[in-house]
């Protein structure tokens, strides 16, 4: 099966409109501690939100992943989820780190929450992504 949380964040790091906002700060599944000394700023975590679709004749699966933006303020993070998104739907069969995206779809939000441990600002939205759950070499 294929890595499709790396593929996705392997995806906003080369886009350059991503990247220019969070610069490499894009992670996989939480925060690492050593961002916590330079909160808040622009970051990006995506997680597994459940919800996986297995569909039995085509080598295809449907996952729900969660997309965390992170900013000093909720108008900063709220910059850094819409270029997120814009970068995310225009996912049409894009490999990235040998998964083939085949879609994202919007699942949910963006919400606006604060993080109840740090109190920083972050914007949450909730994708479904479509890959193929075959390498591609």
């Amino acid at each position: 099966m294929t890595n499709v949380l790396t593929a996705l964040v392997l995806f906003l790091r080369r886009n350059s409109a991503v990247s220019e906002l969070a610069k490499q700060r894009i992670h996989e599944a939480e925060l690492p501690r050593q961002e916590n000394e330079n909160m808040p700023r622009k970051a990006v975590v995506i997680s597994s939100a459940g919800g996986f679709v297995y569909t039995r004749d085509l080598p295809l699966v449907n996952q729900r992943y969660d997309v965390w933006s992170y900013g000093e303020t909720f108008y900063e993070a709220h910059l850094l989820d819409r270029a997120i998104y814009d970068a995310l739907k225009s996912i049409s069969r894009v490999v990235s780190d040998k998964v083939l995206l085949h879609s994202v779809s919007l699942a949910g939000g963006p919400n606006q929450y604060r993080d109840p441990n740090t109190d920083w600002p972050v914007m949450i939205r909730t994708i479904s992504v479509s890959a193929d759950e075959r390498n591609v070499n």
